[in-house]
């Protein structure tokens, strides 16, 4: 019961929160729709689809999860990973990972953007978690990913971290790209101090 608690509170963290709820804030207060940012075509509209197809496999897979175990069972659950321990585990990552990406989402301000808007000049942030971390967003959205996999180990979920991860890097590159031709040498120099991941 904790564990199936515990996917719907990172559901509607993930969903409701971090991608509805500070789309909303974002379009209230500046009138972007980050929607609108995500690439259409070319490398960066695929990347875009990919991880945006990996991302709504959570809420399905915890639907799966919810039902008796017969429906479950279509997911091919990795069953020698179903230790409670392992799972408990599996919940904290999951949940820091979600809350503390969250946060580095409401850090960025109003520069935060689901994909990249060539027209757009945002800010460079380099405050809070930024510090540490050029992608702290990404970083606990894959640590998330990692403890929902943990909590439901099925070749879904592992196929959502699979393949988040290449993605994620590609996304990374391409974004690094177009702060360098916007900041210049600002970005140049924040690149230097602080690591990509961590």
């Amino acid at each position: 019961m904790i564990l199936k608690i515990a996917l719907i509170i990172y559901v509607t963290l993930y969903i409701g929160v971090a991608l509805f709820l500070r789309s909303y804030i974002l379009y209230r207060r500046t009138g972007v729709n980050v929607f609108k940012t995500m690439g259409r075509s070319g490398i960066q509209g695929f990347n875009e689809r990919v991880l945006m197809l990996s991302a709504m496999n959570i809420p399905v897979i915890t639907l799966f999860y919810l039902f008796p175990r017969k429906i479950y069972q279509f997911l091919v659950p990795i069953e020698y990973l179903e230790i409670p321990l392992v799972q408990y585990v599996g919940v904290a990552i999951m949940l820091i990972g979600c809350l503390v990406g969250i946060i580095a989402q409401f850090q960025l301000g109003d520069a935060w953007r689901i994909g990249i808007n060539k027209n757009e000049n945002t800010l460079l942030v380099t405050e809070g978690f930024y510090k540490f971390s050029r992608n702290p967003i990404y970083l606990f959205l894959l640590l998330s990913f990692i403890g929902f996999f943990l909590v439901v180990p099925n070749c879904f979920s592992l196929c959502c971290v699979a393949v988040s991860y290449p993605a994620l890097e590609i996304k990374i590159r391409l974004e690094e790209e177009y702060l360098l031709n916007l900041h210049g040498e600002a970005f140049e120099t924040y690149m230097k101090k602080v690591r990509r991941w961590f």
